[in-house]
């Protein structure tokens, strides 16, 4: 099986400097606009279905994608978003700062992110969300297609390069349609491509 793991573009929380996270922002006009170009690089690759992440800025590029792929479509819930934030989900990260400063003056939430293993008041664990993603990855390869594509959130191809293909380097960010592409046989998942990821060292 090969497997097109895309990352969303641009969304509204983008704009408003917000935290994203489980906060469902959805697409921005720029971003509508990145996904409906990035179709062309798309539309002949034998592409049989997609599966999404039910939060609306992956949702709609899925939605959009498949305006032109007409194949078969699928939401799972386990692409989701890591949830970072907690309870700063969705807010403007100044204003954030203000409203929560008892928070962020406490030395557990000095640092939080997927690579720290700590998340903000109100967040999910480092461990669950592995937990989902492998779940998810392992649900889309049972599925037997033979390419599919997977509109997911940046959290997740961390998730991916790290505890499903036991990669080292830390992904410091993934560009609009970021892509790795893989190819899956008897158990194992190997990288055949990637493009928009961008890496920086542990230290």
């Amino acid at each position: 099986m090969k497997l097109y793991v895309i990352r969303h573009c641009e969304s509204e929380d983008d704009i408003i400097n917000a935290y994203g996270g489980c906060a469902d922002f959805d697409l921005t006009e720029k971003g509508r606009e990145i996904a409906t170009n990035h179709i062309n690089n798309i539309k002949d690759l034998g592409i049989e279905k997609t599966f999404t992440s039910p939060y609306k800025r992956a949702k709609h590029v899925a939605d959009i994608f498949n305006n032109e792929l007409k194949c078969e479509y699928e939401i799972v819930d386990g692409l989701k978003g890591m949830n970072i934030y907690g309870v700063l989900s969705g807010l403007n990260k100044d204003y954030a700062r203000k409203l929560f400063a008892y928070l962020f003056d406490d030395p557990k939430y000095k640092s939080f992110g997927y690579y720290t293993g700590n998340t903000f008041k109100g967040g999910e664990t480092v461990e669950n969300f592995d937990n989902r993603v492998k779940k998810a990855f392992n649900y889309i390869v049972s599925q037997n297609y033979k390419t599919v594509a997977i509109v997911t959130h940046g959290g997740v191809f961390r998730s991916l390069y790290k505890n499903i293909l036991n990669k080292d380097e830390y992904i410091a960010d993934i560009l609009d349609v970021g892509t790795i592409v893989l190819n899956y046989n008897d158990g194992v998942f190997n990288i055949e491509s990637m493009s928009g990821v961008i890496f920086n060292k542990k230290d």
